[in-house]
């Protein structure tokens, strides 16, 4: 029986050791027919070339991996490349290929895993995009466009605004509020842009629309849990669908 497991921003490979045997080692029980998810600024697509000694090193531990593993995007990812891989239907939806173990899950998709719905978008807003370069560090693509906004709303109501699970690199208002109220410093001054995201406001939006189980995200960098268990923010944290 397969298994999805949902985890945080990896950056590769700043963070990519939380998938190491070291700190997952239920990874070495896994299967291809398992997946993990990034959610978001996955990383491995960043340098421009295909041949960057560093992606191609990544791209074979991954490959390696017994999992499949899936990712949603985030806003610290290379737009220019990452969508100029082949494209393919898998899951139910439309997935960029990066490898045959590495998919690319894209904004806007419903994808059915193990027998599950799920809703897919990424992007977010870069808080130090001010210290970034466009088309180097920083591309305009972080934020989705009207079609894939329109993509979102059209697929969720082919399925009558219902899904097992909505996985995105940012989240609804309420909770990037309730991650940030985690900290005692002033961050909501330091990070408006975490708030006043054009994604949240399409993400509150859903959150009254759509019927859903679970919503996972990252971007923040912090483990967070609504007091109801519904939205989760995931940075170190591995977590196992409940399906």
């Amino acid at each position: 029986m397969s298994r999805i497991f949902v985890t945080g921003d990896t950056h590769i490979p700043l963070d990519i050791k939380k998938l190491t045997s070291k700190y997952f080692p239920l990874g070495n029980t896994l299967t291809k027919d398992d997946y993990v998810i990034v959610l978001g600024d996955f990383g491995l697509i960043w340098n421009f070339i295909q041949s960057d000694k560093e992606e191609i090193y990544w791209t074979n531990w991954l490959n390696n991996k017994p999992w499949t593993t899936l990712f949603v995007d985030g806003n610290h990812e290379n737009f220019e490349r990452l969508y100029k891989f082949p494209t393919e239907p898998k899951f139910g939806g439309i997935v960029g290929k990066i490898s045959d173990s590495i998919y690319h899950l894209k904004r806007g998709e419903i994808y059915t895993l193990k027998g599950n719905t799920i809703f897919v978008m990424g992007g977010a807003t870069s808080i130090d995009k001010f210290n970034r370069q466009e088309h180097i560090s920083w591309w305009k693509e972080e934020i989705p466009s009207h079609s894939e906004f329109e993509n979102g709303l059209a697929n969720l109501e082919k399925y009558n605004n219902k899904v097992e699970y909505i996985l995105t690199h940012t989240g609804p208002t309420q909770c990037i509020e309730g991650v940030l109220s985690m900290h005692k410093f002033g961050v909501f001054d330091l990070m408006p842009d975490k708030v006043s995201d054009p994604l949240c406001n399409y993400f509150d939006k859903l959150d009254t629309m759509v019927d859903f189980g679970a919503w996972y995200f990252g971007h923040m960098h912090e483990n967070w849990r609504s007091d109801d268990g519904k939205y989760n923010c995931l940075y170190e944290d591995i977590v196992e669908l409940d399906v």
